[in-house]
């Protein structure tokens, strides 16, 4: 062990993880160790400071470039003009959500401080937002204002006036604008850049605050991932842990990016398979075994919602100008069956859980589901409602149970 992990030792982390990772290739049995002993560690600091350090999993969903002009670990062009890319952290006790984000089924998991093979340079956190917080459109290294968000301003949490100094502060600023379509786009980051002689401190406060913030907002923000800005890497430098993939149809790109990297880097790195919690208080899995060939008809569509839009209609039992949102689902999405109605749900949600038409009915809860899903099951006239050009679902309308909404002709009022 080097002498700078040696004076950084983790708390309460087994053996494994108080050795570096060997230079040479590692049973695959060890990288999972490694990956489910970090997601299982549930320190609030590190000996080395904050929890991000030697505990939780940082991981990127990537998208691979088809022609080979990019790749993957190095730094976007946005990455580069803000200087800090974007990833997301989850761990065991409540900071989970279920996909990578951004419509990806792949990418790699980033070693964290404290396991940083000898021979690399770790990265380090510059700001955590505990839900995503499009920092693309940030200043300030991706961690201060968002320019999307004219109406007010939002530095990092600690320079708000009055600052945001607790994560009771964050969630009750975080529900102010809980009507607000732009929501995730006003909320502040926590700064982990951290100044002066109590730098590391200050750090280790900031990403406590963060975890305890997402704890309070995980069941309802489930579907969105917590978001971080981390400082670039040299040019294949990022000192990666493991590539991942999460669904079958992920794991060509995630065994392409492992070959490119070595080829580029001499670096050999394991490829894990995540499976996602499914709900806010399950957990994540992790294994090693490449899934069986997926038949063609059971593969899941890489897009379910062909396009969506929110017009006024009239109806006889909601009245004038009720907001309806017209869904056009792809072909592949008409034809999905009962296992594949969460991701298209999911997809949906993520389009327009922020919309205002959508959230003034939020009391309604899965009331646009049941219409979704009626939809995708209703046999009217000898034809499948599915087939329709288009599906009107309106978030005014109750919530009733799947029989009643199919009696109802999937509108229940």
């Amino acid at each position: 062990m080097n002498g700078r992990l040696a004076k950084l030792m983790p708390y309460f982390v087994p053996a494994l993880l108080l050795q570096p990772l060997a230079a040479s290739a590692e049973s695959c049995k060890d990288t999972l160790k490694t990956v489910q002993t970090l997601y299982d560690n549930t320190v609030d600091k590190c000996r080395s400071g904050p929890a991000s350090n030697c505990s939780g999993l940082l991981i990127r969903g990537t998208h691979r470039s088809p022609d080979g002009a990019y790749d993957v670990w190095n730094p976007s062009a946005t990455a580069q003009r803000l200087g800090t890319f974007a990833a997301s952290w989850m761990r065991s006790d409540g900071i989970s959500y279920e996909d990578p984000g951004l419509k990806t089924n792949n990418g790699y998991i980033i070693a964290p401080f404290d396991e940083v093979r000898k021979s690399e340079t770790p990265v380090h956190i510059y700001c955590a937002f505990p839900n995503d917080a499009w920092t693309d459109f940030r200043d300030d290294q991706g961690c201060g204002d968002n320019k999307n968000s004219t109406s007010t301003q939002e530095p990092v949490c600690q320079s708000m006036k009055p600052p945001i100094d607790s994560a009771q502060a964050w969630v009750q600023l975080f529900n102010k604008y809980q009507r607000d379509r732009k929501q995730d786009q006003r909320q502040c980051g926590f700064d982990m850049r951290g100044r002066g002689s109590d730098a590391n401190e200050a750090r280790t406060a900031a990403f406590q605050k963060f975890i305890k913030a997402r704890q309070v907002i995980n069941t309802r923000e489930f579907q969105t991932q917590t978001e971080l800005r981390i400082g670039n890497p040299k040019t294949d430098e990022l000192p990666i842990l493991a590539f991942f993939y999460s669904e079958p149809r992920g794991l060509a790109d995630a065994q392409k990016n492992a070959a490119d990297y070595k080829a580029k880097t001499g670096k050999e790195r394991n490829i894990v398979k995540i499976d996602f919690p499914r709900t806010p208080n399950g957990k994540a899995r992790f294994s090693c075994i490449s899934p069986t060939p997926v038949p063609p008809e059971n593969q899941y569509c890489s897009k379910y919602i062909e396009s969506s839009k929110w017009v006024r209609r009239d109806d006889p039992k909601l009245g004038k100008d009720t907001w309806t949102l017209q869904v056009v689902p792809t072909d592949c999405g008409r034809k999905i069956k009962d296992d594949q109605t969460d991701r298209m749900w999911a997809e949906l949600y993520n389009l327009h859980k922020d919309d205002e038409q959508w959230r003034e009915y939020s009391q309604y809860g899965g009331s646009m589901r049941r219409q979704m899903v009626c939809h995708l099951t209703l046999v009217s006239a000898g034809r499948p409602v599915r087939d329709k050009p288009e599906w009107n679902l309106e978030p005014a309308r109750p919530y009733v149970d799947h029989e009643t909404s199919l009696k109802m002709n999937c509108n229940p009022y």
